[in-house]
């Protein structure tokens, strides 16, 4: 009985291609899990430093199947955010890419894997991981922080195996990795594949990248995860014009899309006989809570849609009281088998259980309409009281968006400031004036700044705390 995600049943089909066209069947693939796994004690934790390359989804696989529990991070970590993280957590293993120069009295090379080295920690004694612990993802996408996110096997099994079931993931499907492994939705992508027996176009290439989409075309990729960040750019390349004849599904998550701009793709996917999926999730809910049906992305714009397989989604006011009727917003609550056991923040919460027992307080202000859909309407703590006046910064950037403006709105209680990317209007006294008395704000509380360029996280995400200290 395997104590990974996979049952390994389809060991003929191709799992892995990569960039110089290499095919790795699910045979080779175990092969290469199995080798690495033999190297693990189980119940202790792995920090797996890497990309989208073979040798970290390897690694990934290998600490499930041994019971290992690795921590995903991203490969372009700082030696200064590493050093933090070893140091609240202290791991018995750590996977690198070869080439980080990494250098620490208490680990020893065990092993060369390709581009990446295998470390131990050679500590007289460290502490075993709770038995339920199989996965610890960085919040948000972000690396550094000491502030994870505990998974267990089942949350991983049942996200993905519900991913699988709305989506129709079949072993005919070949995605590509288009979103950084470490980040909830990127891994959703690998996991639902790899279950459904279907295939990976493994590459580290950007949707900008020409050979991104000759990976596409080469390979015959049938299906493309994307945030907002990334639809947007795909609508400025003329996604519509660009010849991709194998893709038959489009999905998005990582943050609210325009309903216009979703509806302008739907009309794009019909035109190419694909489908499009709005998605909403977090890493607390291992990846998906709610999808949005392809056909009715027209009927429903803006929508997030209903929970998805397995799991229920409801809406409760401040009081804790459960929202019936339509149309009035609350915080939306979630439960399912893919809620997180909870967060850690030291070593200390490695040996902790299951703290939210399926429940997750999103975090998200939402309503439903009278057929149960739902629609998020901004973030339960992204707000800020300018001169003792709530003002809702997502309101701030829809505001930006109506007159085709890209933005971060920010800032500290009692200022207000908003970033506009790029020369797109250098009037900005103007604008502040404006935005003071759209939200009916003193003018002194407003500050419009043009930036080069807004300053993103690896998921495409806007990086707030960068913004906020100026960088």
């Amino acid at each position: 009985m395997t104590t990974g995600i996979l049952r390994w049943q389809h060991l003929s089909n191709p799992a892995l291609v990569l960039e110089d066209g290499q095919v790795i069947t699910y045979a080779q693939l175990q092969f290469e899990v199995w080798k690495l796994k033999e190297k693990l004690e189980s119940r202790q934790l792995v920090f797996l430093v890497g990309c989208n390359l073979m040798p970290t989804v390897t690694a990934y696989l290998a600490c499930l199947e041994a019971g290992a529990v690795p921590l995903l991070l991203g490969k372009n970590l700082s030696k200064t955010a590493l050093q933090q993280l070893l140091m609240a957590y202290s791991p018995r293993y750590l996977f690198l890419p070869t080439d980080s120069a990494f250098e620490a009295e208490e680990f020893v090379v065990k092993s060369e894997h390709g581009t990446h080295t295998f470390y131990e920690n050679i500590a007289d004694q460290i502490d075993q991981c709770h038995p339920d612990l199989a996965l610890l993802l960085p919040t948000s996408g972000t690396t550094g922080s000491p502030k994870l996110v505990r998974l267990s096997l089942e949350n991983l099994r049942s996200n993905a195996q519900s991913i699988v079931q709305y989506l129709g993931i079949s072993s005919d499907d070949r995605a590509i990795t288009s979103l950084p492994y470490n980040y909830s939705y990127g891994l959703s992508v690998i996991n639902t594949h790899l279950i459904a027996g279907a295939s990976l176009v493994l590459t580290n290439a950007s949707v900008i990248d020409a050979n991104f989409w000759r990976l596409i075309n080469s390979f015959k990729v049938t299906s493309l995860a994307g945030v907002p960040y990334t639809y947007d750019i795909l609508l400025k390349l003329r996604l519509g014009k660009m010849s991709t004849p194998s893709l038959h599904t489009f999905t998005q998550a990582g943050g609210r899309l325009d309903p216009v701009k979703a509806a302008e793709l739907w009309d794009i996917c019909q035109m190419k006989g694909a489908r499009f999926f709005p998605m909403y999730g977090q890493t607390e809910a291992t990846a998906r809570m709610a999808y949005l049906e392809s056909n009715e992305v027209k009927r429903k714009p803006g929508s997030i849609g209903k929970s998805i397989p397995g799991g229920n989604l409801w809406l409760e006011d401040e009081t804790g009281q459960t929202i019936s009727a339509p149309g009035i917003t609350g915080e939306l609550i979630y439960s399912g088998p893919n809620g997180c056991l909870g967060y850690a923040e030291c070593r200390a919460d490695l040996t902790l259980g299951d703290s939210n027992v399926g429940l997750l307080r999103t975090g998200d202000l939402a309503d439903k309409d009278e057929e149960g859909y739902f629609y998020i309407k901004g973030r339960k703590h992204r707000f800020l009281k300018i001169f003792g006046k709530r003002v809702s910064l997502e309101s701030v950037e829809k505001w930006f968006v109506d007159r085709e403006l890209t933005c971060a709105a920010h800032g500290t209680d009692d200022h207000l400031m908003v970033s506009v990317e790029g020369e797109q209007r250098p009037i900005t006294k103007q604008l502040s004036s404006e935005v003071a008395g759209a939200f009916n704000l003193h003018p002194t509380a407003v500050n419009v700044r043009i930036v080069a360029k807004i300053p993103r996280l690896n998921t495409g995400k806007i990086d707030y705390l960068c913004l906020n200290q100026n960088c």
